[in-house]
């Protein structure tokens, strides 16, 4: 299988002692997305005037900073909260630069649809994580069938015939 280099590079102490790695992983695999969905949004947000209806706008603006949150985190090796200030603060310096220039505005609506895109993508991470760390602490529960007043069913390998009825035994 192929294997992508890999380039780490050390954090400054003050990040440290607050988080579990101590280093940023720049492969291409987490550098590429990122790489492909700053392009798109310099490009359609700052250089060309796309020109889309009001409440399409606003879904793309979710989507994108959804994408882009998600990126950004897979880049700093799970840690969440930055990940998601780092995308809202892009998008904020987008809107911005976008008061700047001349045939774009800044909106405040696109703001908080930013920010919607960051705070859907951490709720959900953070939900799957709440979920797996539970799944673990939970202990499985054996079932006695027969304590329940049940009995197992004896099947045959694969087929899903029963072995006492079957045709072939007798």
């Amino acid at each position: 299988m192929l294997k992508f280099p890999v380039i780490r590079f050390k954090l400054p102490a003050f990040m440290q002692g607050r988080i579990a790695r101590h280093y940023i992983d720049f492969s291409l695999s987490r550098v590429l997305p990122l790489t492909a969905l700053m392009s798109f949004g310099i490009l359609m947000g700052l250089v060309f005037n796309t020109g889309v209806g009001h409440p399409y706008d606003k879904v793309i603006h979710i989507g994108f900073y959804a994408l882009l949150t998600l990126s950004i985190h897979a880049l700093f090796c799970c840690r969440l909260r930055i990940s998601a200030v780092v995308a809202f603060t892009l998008g904020l310096g987008g809107e911005v630069m976008q008061g700047f220039l001349p045939h774009h505005e800044m909106s405040l609506s696109d703001t908080v649809a930013n920010g919607i895109g960051v705070a859907l993508v951490v709720a959900l991470i953070a939900l799957v994580r709440s979920e797996s760390r539970q799944a673990l602490l939970d202990d499985t529960q054996d079932l006695d069938l027969g304590k329940m007043g049940l009995q197992a069913v004896p099947t045959r390998y694969l087929s899903g015939a029963s072995s006492e009825g079957s045709p072939s035994d007798k």
